[in-house]
């Protein structure tokens, strides 16, 4: 009996983790995305003109997004540039917030970390004010198996839950076979 109940209570003891622990796949032709299943998290396919669209629980009023893309371009022609563009993304976003009533509230400067499965991903963001809210927007650029894959989040300032969301699913991302 007490041996029932000791594998009973491991089961159930260790039953978050496992759930915690599934993975998504996300297919368009040959390669995958791997991310991490969020608990309450919806997946929306083609939308916005991305393959997949990550949406969070609705949480004041807004519901937090992240896309995730491969773009099938080799690592040598895009990501030599990422460090040396930033003034060319930072007038872009300015010019785009101008185009829907927008303003700029800072940007977050271009760094490069190397996430849990050993990929280098560069990223780039801007916070900005729009129609009485503040925003904040990150690009990851994901060197995987000398591929690019693009991912961009967006979420409320004040949800900040979602940042690290984010920040879980880029850290945990892996990519398939060529």
């Amino acid at each position: 009996m007490f041996k029932f109940i000791f594998i009973l209570g491991t089961i159930v003891a260790f039953s978050p983790i496992c759930a915690h622990t599934k993975t998504l796949e996300l297919k368009k032709s040959t390669r995958s995305i791997f991310i991490e299943e969020l608990p309450n998290w919806k997946l929306g396919k083609d939308l916005f003109g991305m393959p997949y669209v990550y949406f969070s629980p609705n949480v004041n009023g807004q519901r937090s997004n992240i896309s995730f893309t491969d773009t099938g371009a080799e690592v040598e022609l895009d990501i030599k540039s990422l460090a040396s563009s930033q003034n060319s993304y930072q007038k872009n976003k300015k010019a785009w917030a101008e185009s829907i009533d927008a303003s700029v509230v800072s940007f977050l400067p271009y760094e490069v970390k190397v996430n849990n499965h050993g990929h280098k991903v560069h990223q780039i963001g801007v916070k900005y004010a729009h129609e009485g809210k503040t925003y904040e927007e990150h690009s990851y650029y994901i060197e995987c198996r000398g591929k690019i894959l693009y991912s961009k989040s967006l979420r409320l300032t004040q949800n900040e839950k979602h940042a690290d969301d984010f920040q879980g699913l880029i850290n945990g991302l892996d990519c398939g076979g060529i």
